[in-house]
């Protein structure tokens, strides 16, 4: 049976089974805006279907008023298979099928369900199809955006975008970015459907940058404080995982005793991210808490840690270990945490290192994790680069060497040494004048 939907922008769109049993539909002209004349029309087409799928002809009335409809409206219904085009008509100029183009909601769901991303990708294409459908409107059809939409897409993340804020305040550049990133996926994806032709967001900027003014250097002594103060042994080993390992947030979580080979001072560190599995040394900060986590661990015990899940919220305990701690809270608590080793690591060993035992790229550690240490200023002061001759102020004085090489040059020998540049000259213009003239 055809049905009724009234779409944003005031017009009808009746939905119907055709008569191969296919669901269509076809919008009303915006003139058309009674419910009741949408209504009537429908029950029409559902009469002019059913009778196709006999191979029968619509009844009298019917056909009466399929010769009255607008010139427009019955473009469409010839369109759709429903009545045959007028003999007397001019040929019209094909217009968009637009019960073939998705609203932006559909699309966006559809895209989702199909999607074969883990939950937390899943969970952030959700949050950017959310933010698009709160700006434009569910009903907005994909093929109706337009370069400039795009723009106020962006400014309006950077002003209003904030969900978690209620729509008051924009997020960071880095969020707004990963934003456009997915708006770009929607209709990259639409594209290959054959259902738009463009990309919209496409000279949006989405490439991910870091955030130096929300990266943070954590003391040792800062950590230590808040190992002190922790409620449970598995607090302190996550702590002591994040500031002296690296690992990220949910890979604290997950580790288990079996890759932890206390003898050969390495450890294998599992994570949800690319690669999977990395090898990684027990450094000497860690090796103490991990040997006093192994005293405390339960017989048997499986994973190092056996608090949370990998997805559980972690952050509002943790601040009160830190204020307990007395110390105050800094921004992206477990990514600092990282990233405060990172850099330690990246000061005294080569990066490709350091980034294969943290899991992540040397392109990667310095856009969002490496920060200019204070000791290493102070050092670059005190040391310079300690090269001898290029280090300003340098004490040492270059001696250039003279090379000693000899050449016997008309029985005499020669050595290749400024101070006697003269008298090579000189031997050598009489060895070519001794030589006889070639005819």
């Amino acid at each position: 049976m055809a049905t009724v939907r009234k779409r944003s922008n005031g017009t009808f769109e009746i939905r119907y089974i055709n008569q191969h049993g296919k669901r269509k539909g076809i919008c009303l002209p915006p003139a058309e805006k009674n419910r009741r004349i949408a209504e009537s029309t429908a029950t029409k087409i559902d009469h002019i279907a059913s009778r196709l799928s006999q191979g029968a002809e619509p009844d009298r009335d019917v056909s009466e008023w399929i010769a009255g409809l607008p010139e427009k409206l019955h473009s469409k219904f010839v369109k759709h298979g429903l009545v045959a085009p007028r003999q007397s008509a001019e040929t019209l100029q094909p217009e968009p099928d637009e019960s073939q183009v998705p609203s932006l909601k559909n699309w966006t769901d559809d895209y989702i369900e199909n999607h074969p991303g883990k939950a937390g990708t899943i969970e952030q294409l959700e949050i950017s199809a959310r933010s698009l459908c709160k700006r434009f409107g569910d009903d907005k059809p994909i093929d109706t955006f337009t370069a400039g939409d795009a723009e106020s897409y962006r400014k309006w993340l950077q002003t209003k975008g904030n969900e978690r804020k209620k729509y008051v305040t924009g997020l960071a550049k880095g969020t707004v970015r990963r934003r456009i990133g997915r708006a770009k996926q929607f209709f990259n994806a639409a594209i290959k459907h054959e259902l738009i032709t463009r990309n919209p967001f496409a000279n949006e900027a989405s490439a991910s940058t870091g955030n130096p003014e929300r990266l943070f250097m954590v003391p040792a002594d800062w950590i230590e404080a808040c190992i002190q103060n922790a409620p449970c042994e598995d607090w302190r080993i996550i702590l002591a995982f994040a500031r002296y390992a690296g690992m990220r947030s949910h890979e604290t979580r997950i580790q288990k005793w079996a890759d932890i080979d206390l003898t050969n001072d390495l450890m294998i560190i599992r994570s949800h991210k690319t690669p999977p599995v990395r090898r990684c040394p027990i450094f000497p900060e860690l090796r103490p808490h991990l040997m006093r986590a192994k005293q405390h661990a339960t017989k048997g015990a499986v994973y190092v840690q056996t608090r949370y899940g990998h997805d559980d919220n972690i952050l509002t305990t943790m601040e009160k270990i830190v204020i307990r701690a007395g110390l105050v809270p800094w921004e992206k608590p477990m990514q600092n945490l990282r990233a405060t080793r990172e850099t330690e690591l990246l000061s005294h060993y080569p990066a490709k290192d350091v980034t294969g035992w943290l899991g992540n790229s040397p392109t990667v550690a310095n856009n969002h994790y490496a920060m200019p240490m204070q000791e290493s200023f102070d050092r670059a002061v005190k040391d310079g680069a300690k090269i001898i001759g290029v280090t300003s102020g340098g004490q040492a004085k270059l001696t250039p060497k003279r090379t000693q090489t000899t050449h016997a040059i008309g029985g005499q020998r020669m050595t290749a040494d400024p101070k006697h540049a003269k008298s090579f000259i000189n031997a050598m213009r009489e060895l070519i004048s001794s030589c006889p003239t070639r005819t």
